[in-house]
C-alpha cells in the first residue's frame, strides 16, 4: 500500500460559484480563469438547466503518420464519458487515503460540495458521464460560512473512519450526486433507494441492529433516527420499490419509461433525497 505526498493538489470543476476556503488541513481555491471558464459552461448549456454530454465521431487514422483521415459516416453520437474545464483547485496536506483506495480526500470533499450546491462535481481527472444540473436540483440554502463549517465537521468525521467505511460514504454521495442528473422518475428512484440502502448498511456498521430488520423497517428505523414522521410516504415509498423491484413496474404497476397514472409517483424519487 503506497502512501501517498504530504501535499496533495487537485484541480475540479466545474462548481460555479468563485469559493475561497480554508479548513483543517484542506484549501480551496478558484482557478483563476474562472469566470472564462463559467462563461463557457454558461453558454453550452440547456435551457432546461442541463450541460449534455458533446457530440463525437469515429475518424479513420493514417497507420503511417498516426494523423486523422476522414470522418466515418452516420458515426455522431453523445460520448459516453467526457471531461469539462475545472473551476477549482483543492490542496490537502497529510491526506489520510492511501494511493489504491477508491476514493480519495479531495473527491469526499468534492462530491460534499455537489450535495450542498445540488449539481455533480469530478476531479479533473476522473470523467462524467451523462448530463449534470447546472441549475441546482436541491432545495438547500446555505450560507459560505455554513458552507465551510460542514466540510470541516464532516471531513474530519470522514478522516477516522476505516477504509471501507471511507469508501462506502464518498461512493453513496457519488451515487446521490448522479441519480439528480437522471431523466426517469422510476431511474432516479432506484438509485435513491439503493442510496438509502447503503446508508441503512453503514448506519448499522455504527449502531449493529439486535436482528436484521425487515426491508420497510429499515426506513422507520432511519426516519426515527431523524425524527421524521410520515408513515403514508414509508409506506408509498416501500410499495413503489416492491413493485420496481420484483415486478419491473414503476407506480400503480405501469410500464417503466411510459410514466405513471399516479402524479405522486414524480415525486418518490425527491422524498428519498
Amino acid at each position: 500500500m503506497g502512501k501517498r505526498s504530504l501535499i496533495d493538489m487537485k484541480e475540479f470543476g466545474f462548481l460555479q460559484y468563485p469559493l475561497e476556503a480554508s479548513f483543517l488541513n484542506v484549501k480551496i481555491q478558484p482557478i483563476n480563469n474562472h469566470s472564462e471558464g463559467l462563461e463557457w459552461l454558461k453558454k453550452n448549456t440547456n435551457k432546461d438547466g442541463y450541460f449534455y454530454p458533446p457530440q463525437f465521431a469515429t475518424y479513420t487514422i493514417d497507420s503511417r503518420t498516426g494523423k486523422t483521415k476522414t470522418k466515418v459516416e452516420n458515426s455522431d453520437r453523445p460520448a459516453r464519458v467526457y471531461h469539462i474545464p475545472s473551476s477549482h483547485k483543492i490542496e490537502i496536506e497529510n491526506p489520510v487515503c492511501i494511493q489504491n483506495e477508491p476514493f480519495t480526500d479531495e473527491a469526499l470533499i468534492v462530491y460534499l460540495l455537489a450535495y450542498l450546491y445540488g449539481t455533480r462535481l469530478q476531479i479533473s481527472d476522473w470523467k462524467f458521464e451523462g448530463r449534470i444540473p447546472i441549475k441546482p436540483v436541491n432545495n438547500i440554502s446555505i450560507t459560505e460560512d455554513a458552507i465551510i463549517h460542514f466540510l470541516s465537521h464532516v471531513y474530519n468525521w470522514w478522516r477516522k473512519l476505516t477504509q471501507s467505511q471511507r469508501t462506502k460514504f464518498a461512493n453513496i454521495l457519488y451515487v446521490h450526486n448522479r441519480a439528480n442528473s437522471l431523466e426517469w422518475d422510476w431511474d432516479m428512484f432506484l438509485h435513491q433507494y439503493m442510496v438509502f440502502d447503503a446508508l441503512y448498511a453503514l448506519h448499522s456498521e455504527f449502531n449493529p441492529p439486535a436482528q436484521t430488520p425487515k426491508l420497510k423497517e429499515r426506513l422507520n428505523i432511519l426516519c426515527r433516527e431523524y425524527s421524521i414522521d410520515n408513515a403514508d410516504l414509508i409506506n408509498d415509498i416501500y410499495k413503489a420499490r416492491n413493485e420496481l423491484f420484483h415486478e419491473a413496474m414503476w407506480v400503480e404497476f405501469s410500464t417503466i419509461g411510459f410514466g405513471s397514472s399516479n402524479q405522486n409517483a414524480y415525486q418518490l424519487p425527491h422524498h428519498l433525497i
